[in-house]
């Protein structure tokens, strides 16, 4: 099974991937300003951890009659995007391209320096809507091919 909800944590569920992106995007939440390279690196396994969950399940239902029609259907989808692309960029070219905010203001995390999408919404802000989406999109995959 790729995810049980939050409420419902067991061993079984902690060692997924979806589980290590989450830990992964905690760990990033609470790094302090005085921490970028940790931010970025705990981001960037969060992407990875994200879009190793899709392998995983092609790898457990890639020969499910319907895994062609649903996999296609996955393009368009914002969250498979934002998470293939970026992948793609960090395994193959370079760090995701990660917007940055100069402030001085009083920033209490190193979240509050990092952006993707929006300026004002930060970078984990976004991930973790991204990873939500997602991963109720593996989730109901995962429910069509084991009927």
């Amino acid at each position: 099974m790729l995810y049980v909800g939050r409420h419902e944590m067991t061993t079984a569920h902690e060692r997924t991937v979806i589980a290590r992106a989450d830990c992964f995007l905690a760990l990033a939440e609470q790094c302090s300003p005085a921490q970028p390279n940790e931010f970025e690196a705990f981001l960037e396994a969060v992407i990875v951890f994200a879009r190793a969950a899709l392998h995983r399940l092609k790898g457990e239902f890639g020969s499910h009659p319907s895994w062609k029609a649903w996999f296609a259907q996955l393009r368009g989808n914002p969250s498979d995007e934002f998470f293939r692309e970026h992948r793609d960029i960090l395994l193959k070219e370079a760090s995701p391209k990660v917007g940055q905010i100069i402030s001085l203001n009083l920033v209490i995390t190193a979240a509050q320096f990092y952006y993707f999408e929006d300026p004002s919404v930060s970078a984990t802000a976004t991930v973790r809507k991204h990873l939500q989406f997602f991963t109720k999109t593996l989730f109901d995959g995962e429910a069509c091919f084991r009927k």
